[in-house]
């Protein structure tokens, strides 16, 4: 507690004496305080910074990417949006294509026979669903669920593919209430089939029986027909997307044409372009603004901006501007730099976009600069002189490159195939004893069921190849299913030692020419890049080849190769040449300012960290020495008020004690 010193007696004022001769210490205190208080601020400032340079990196990363570039970007444009939708990715060819909607694909929907209510009562024993070649699921009907909405209930906790909805039909008289099964996927592979074991109506309970040969709606598949010529080419999908019609183009149809041609165009985004240059400039000038704004001496308010003379501001500042005025090498000279493209710079070191510029580029008004050009002026790129060997990406560790990447192949990838032992019959009958096959897709395994029926041999491969598509089982996985010499072969759609065929066993697999066990893999393509002389090692997965980590130039480097194991020569297969675009280049930089764990704002921070750190010890070790000085200040002036005091007390009592005795000496 506090010692309050009033100077009653000494007649000083103690506080006001106490408070100059720790005047000194005070101000440092005060001073240390301010310098604290200046960091924090500071350090937030520049946390702000970083804030304003991850939306420019958002920006760059955008222009920087090489996967779905904005200059590469294709949109889609449909004269009836009522009947066709469609996207299409940047492997798209521009062109215009006219097409009818013949048809929408559709679920299959039956109805049962009529009931008097939603608990009238059914027959117990049996029923099983199937959807198009899917298994059969058994639904039991016994005391539990022997009504018209227990079927329903049962039937939708199957798992079976098909829902089950009780409807009430306002013609249905007196037995107005009907069951409604509806597959869960359109098309007419999709139709849902029957088999009703339940038993026959007998006294209160009713068997259900379907009328498949009048369904709510037939199962149907889609049909699009592409031109209207001799030559139009008609194509079918049991759901309502196309995307395989055209290349790179993924087309939903929504409603049948009724005869009427849609017309469907493709063509580049130049709006998503120059968006994202527009972007790019507007965020780098945030950045630049954002610097200059916190550097600037305030004449009328005698204050100085935070940012004013510190040096890493000015440094991140310098290298942006560095950056984007660069000339990006080894790329088209009419396209190396941003005022070939209707960038500038401006006095106080902005950017400026001339969007006049840049649109008559990207519409082909310039013979000397192609949108390929463009992207390669921002991106990080790779120009091979083999067709099959193509660039996938990097990162930023691989560098651009000042000689010609050499690239030497060793194997080339190749998928799992299975070839029959024997050549299928001219005519195969699949019936309950030849039906299943057990394989092993990818690394995936399912059971697949053939359905029952006679078959040629490509009626048979193509059936195999659907079921192997349609199985939940494969999530995904995929076959070419087809014919070598009369025998059926298996090959996965992977590329690399991932991919896999093995029949496992099943009652199908002497019907098919298989033998128990069959397999096969596949293998990664192998190789090796060579730049100056020195050779680097790289790493095959499926087609792709990457560069390992640690190589000094190729390091994160992916290509692409389509080459098979015929074209493998000795030497190299093809040259390569990596370019670092303006985008690529800034976003290399921003990574090395912005890293979580070892960039450059990173380390500021810890800088301000420890220097707060340190103001904050320092003040603390002088408010101690403070404090003890205060207090034996005031420790020292009590005495003394304490000193005078007893003095006055001992002088009142000597005064008194002499007024007694001259008093008693007068008597």
């Amino acid at each position: 507690m506090a010692i309050t010193i009033d100077g009653l007696v000494s007649g000083l004022d103690t506080e006001a004496i106490v408070t100059g001769l720790l005047e000194i210490q005070q101000t440092q205190l005060d001073r240390m305080e301010l310098k604290r208080a200046d960091a924090l601020a500071e350090q937030a400032v520049f946390s702000q910074l970083e804030g304003q340079m991850l939306t420019f990196r958002s920006d760059v990363s955008k222009l920087a990417r090489v996967q779905n570039n904005p200059f590469e970007r294709r949109q889609t444009t449909v004269s009836d949006e009522t009947i066709l939708s469609a996207t299409a990715s940047t492997s798209a060819a521009n062109g215009v294509y006219r097409m009818t909607v013949d048809s929408v694909a559709r679920a299959h929907q039956v109805a049962s026979t009529g009931f008097a209510d939603t608990d009238s009562e059914i027959t117990q024993g049996t029923i099983e669903l199937r959807v198009g070649s899917g298994d059969l699921t058994s639904i039991e009907v016994d005391g539990s669920n022997n009504t018209l909405s227990g079927l329903a209930d049962s039937i939708n906790a199957s798992d079976s593919g098909i829902t089950a909805s009780v409807i009430q039909d306002a013609s249905g008289g007196a037995t107005p209430y009907k069951l409604l099964l509806t597959s869960s996927e359109t098309g007419s592979a999709n139709a849902i089939s029957i088999n009703n074991n339940l038993a026959a109506t007998a006294g209160d309970a009713t068997q259900p029986t379907f009328d498949f040969g009048n369904p709510v709606q037939a199962a149907a598949d889609a049909q699009l027909t592409l031109g209207s010529g001799p030559g139009a080419i008609s194509v079918t999908s049991d759901s309502n997307k196309f995307d395989t019609l055209i290349t790179g183009v993924s087309i939903n149809v929504l409603n049948a044409s009724d005869g009427d041609e849609v017309t469907l165009s493709i063509s580049n985004d130049n709006a998503s372009a120059v968006t994202a240059v527009e972007d790019f400039v507007n965020s780098f000038n945030d950045v630049m603004s954002f610097i200059d704004d916190r550097s600037q001496f305030n004449e009328n308010a005698d204050e100085s901006g935070p940012l004013l003379g510190n040096r890493s501001a000015q440094n991140i500042q310098q290298k942006l501007r560095n950056a984007v005025v660069s000339v990006v090498p080894g790329v088209n000279n009419a396209a190396n730099r941003l005022s070939a493209i209707g960038v500038s710079v401006t006095d106080d070191g902005r950017l400026q976009l001339d969007k006049t510029r840049l649109n008559s580029i990207l519409n082909g008004d310039d013979e000397d600069i192609s949108r390929t050009d463009l992207r390669r002026m921002f991106t990080l790129d790779a120009e091979s002189t083999n067709s099959k060997i193509s660039f996938v990406l990097g990162t930023s560790r691989t560098k651009e490159s000042d000689a010609p990447i050499q690239v030497d192949l060793t194997q080339a990838a190749e998928k799992a195939t299975v070839t029959a032992g024997t050549a299928l019959a001219a005519s195969t009958v699949i019936d309950g004893s030849n039906r299943t096959i057990e394989l092993e897709l990818d690394g995936a395994e399912a059971t697949i069921s053939l359905n029952e029926g006679t078959y040629t041999q490509q009626e048979l491969a193509d059936h195999v190849e659907a079921l192997i598509r349609d199985s939940s089982e494969m999530r995904g996985r995929t076959a070419n299913v087809g014919l070598s010499g009369g025998a059926l072969t298996v090959t996965s759609d992977t590329y690399g030692s991932s991919s896999q065929v093995k029949f496992k066993d099943g009652t199908a697999l002497a019907t098919l020419g298989f033998a128990p066990s069959t397999e096969d893999k596949g293998r990664d393509v192998a190789g090796t890049f060579t730049i100056n002389g020195v050779t680097e090692s790289a790493t095959g997965r499926g087609q792709v080849l990457t560069g390992n980590a640690d190589n000094e130039y190729t390091a994160d480097l992916q290509l692409r190769v389509k080459l098979s194991p015929a074209d493998i020569v000795s030497g190299p297969e093809a040259e390569v040449n990596v370019t670092m675009g303006l985008a690529a280049s800034l976003d290399n930089i921003l990574d090395g300012m912005l890293d979580p764990e070892n960039g450059g704002l990173k380390t500021i921070d810890d800088r301000f960290n420890d220097e707060i750190a340190s103001l904050q010890d320092a003040f603390d070790r002088q408010k101690e020495l403070f404090d003890i000085q205060q207090q034996s200040l005031i420790e020292q002036f009590v005495a003394l008020e304490s000193a005078m005091s007893e003095l006055q007390s001992t002088s009142d009592f000597v005064g008194t004690q002499l007024a007694s005795l001259s008093a008693s000496s007068k008597k």
